[in-house]
């Protein structure tokens, strides 16, 4: 990643991870606080998921999972779970805006980035779903096989 773009991201990553964390927990319907179990599995993913954004390794991907695991459990559109990850491009321009981040080459680095990040989520996040679904359909059919056992015994 470029020096630029690293020395950015490092003078502003507290600023960057304090308004990420405040627009992530603002999705959820009842109000998170800093001390809740999520808000602290977030905060230290979304740190390493900042950390890493030049090279997305297994650290990054376990970050990435601990917050679609999450976010698939809850009952929010996919769309609106993974808007998390637009809202940090949202951030990202506007803190370089102000910093005079200029070079569009560098800009566009980032959010492309960012993009390759959405799609790792989106995988991770439908991965989830699906195992949640299974899960669902698997107890499903314990509990009609067991109420056929009642029924004739």
């Amino acid at each position: 990643m470029n020096t630029t773009l690293v020395h950015f991201l490092d003078a502003n990553k507290n600023v960057i991870l304090q308004q990420w964390l405040d627009s992530t927990l603002a999705i959820f319907p009842e109000r998170m606080g800093s001390g809740t179990p999520v808000s602290e599995v977030f905060s230290v993913a979304l740190e390493k998921i900042l950390s890493e954004l030049d090279n997305c390794d297994n650290n990054c991907r376990t970050a990435l999972d601990d917050v679609t695991r999450i976010l698939a459990i809850q009952t929010f559109q996919p769309s609106k779970a993974l808007s998390m990850f637009l809202e940090l491009k949202k951030i990202l321009r506007q803190m370089m805006r102000k910093s005079n981040v200029a070079d569009i080459s560098i800009q566009e680095d980032v959010f492309s980035r960012i993009d390759l990040l959405i799609l790792d989520a989106f995988d991770s996040y439908m991965s989830h779903r699906e195992k949640i679904y299974q899960l669902k359909v698997e107890e499903g059919k314990r509990r009609v096989f067991m109420a056929l056992r009642r029924v004739e015994a």
